[in-house]
């Protein structure tokens, strides 16, 4: 039997969700709620295997939930439940298990807990039963990581080694620390370095705002405790990237690897955005392209081989990634239509049917 809680800030919405989940049976509702922050409060002593939620509630939305919701019972899957298919690829970005379209099918209901028994077999058979013990609701304290977190996929975030988000002096200051760890280690000299971040001004300007910029990253690492992490040595800058960890890192390792299932849905959890896409450094573009490229062949690859889930999830990928591309949409109505999802695959011609009169209308422009 697998305990469930629901949480719904519409009434209806949880009570035919609850009659879905009987009539397929094999599941225990353990709890319903209309508010994630109350749900919060009994996790411990519910300690549910899989948690619904709706992602678009008044307050603290569903995205918002599920990672406190995690952090409370980290064993536990959440599958998402919501009225927009927009959602699809934020859902697989914030760890959820599975994501449901309202209204909810009892066939794909199905296929949601057929997935979840069989992640749980796999679990058990490696020595790491789903069944955990309850935990306390007194959270272990969390130990200092050892490394700076940086984020590049989609904006840039850089977080300290007690998950604080570190704040920037200046953009250039940004942007300086960006250029350094880009070149993973390698020595940049100083005049390239004042070519790429001050183009247009004079030789002895931009040496001077190299030198104040230099000033204020090194005191900005220094005080999150990285006080050498920048380098210099014959005319040549350098960054000590081993002391940092990227979500661009993870996602060239998951590249390089052999393809299954878990490193599909990692790949598409991590990539919230393309390589530095808010910032539109110049400088990163071959990066950024390189990085989308071997991602979209990646995916690409394995599409023939998903299931159904994740092959939508895929093609809603695809579609955000490059909207002009017919195929992707005409992939997944095929999909959807196979499952019967009628309401969804009208939403979805629609959404073509928009994209394609605006793009037109901009090439007549």
């Amino acid at each position: 039997m697998i305990k469930a809680v629901l949480i719904d800030d519409e009434e209806i919405a949880l009570d035919v969700l609850d009659i879905l989940l009987g009539e397929v049976g094999g599941v225990s509702v353990m709890g319903k709620f209309n508010q994630a922050s109350e749900a919060l409060r009994y996790l411990d002593e519910l300690n549910p295997e899989l948690i619904f939620i709706d992602i678009e509630m008044p307050g603290m939305n569903g995205l918002t939930a599920a990672d406190k919701l995690l952090a409370k019972v980290p064993q536990s899957e959440v599958v998402f439940v919501t009225a927009y298919e927009e959602y699809a690829v934020r859902a697989f970005e914030a760890s959820a298990f599975d994501y449901l379209l309202k209204p909810v099918s009892k066939d794909r209901l199905n296929k949601t807990l057929d997935r979840f028994r069989d992640r749980r077999l796999k679990r058990a058979s490696s020595g790491r039963s789903a069944a955990q013990p309850v935990h306390n609701s007194a959270q272990p304290e969390k130990q200092p990581k050892a490394c700076l977190q940086l984020h590049v996929l989609g904006s840039m975030e850089l977080y300290d080694t007690e998950d604080r988000l570190m704040t920037w002096r200046t953009k250039k200051t940004k942007e300086l620390f960006a250029y350094l760890w880009h070149h993973a280690g390698s020595p940049v000299y100083r005049h390239k370095l004042m070519d790429e971040l001050w183009p247009n001004l004079p030789l002895d300007r931009a040496q001077s705002l190299l030198h104040t910029t230099l000033y204020q990253l090194r005191s900005m690492l220094k005080q999150a405790g990285f006080p050498d992490m920048i380098m210099f040595g014959d005319e040549r800058y350098w960054m000590r990237t081993e002391q940092i960890e990227s979500d661009a890192g993870r996602l060239s390792e998951l590249l390089q690897r052999e393809a299954d299932q878990t490193v599909i849905e990692q790949m598409l959890k991590l990539y919230r955005g393309d390589y530095l896409e808010m910032e539109s450094y110049l400088w990163s573009e071959h990066k950024r392209y390189q990085l989308l490229s071997a991602y979209l062949r990646s995916l690409g690859n394995w599409l023939p081989k998903a299931d159904d889930i994740i092959k939508e999830a895929i093609l809603r990928q695809f579609i955000k990634l490059e909207p002009g591309e017919v195929a992707h949409y005409n992939a997944l109505l095929k999909v959807l239509e196979e499952r019967g999802e009628m309401g969804a695959a009208n939403r979805l011609r629609t959404q073509m049917k928009m994209w394609l009169t605006e793009d037109l209308g901009e090439r007549d422009n």
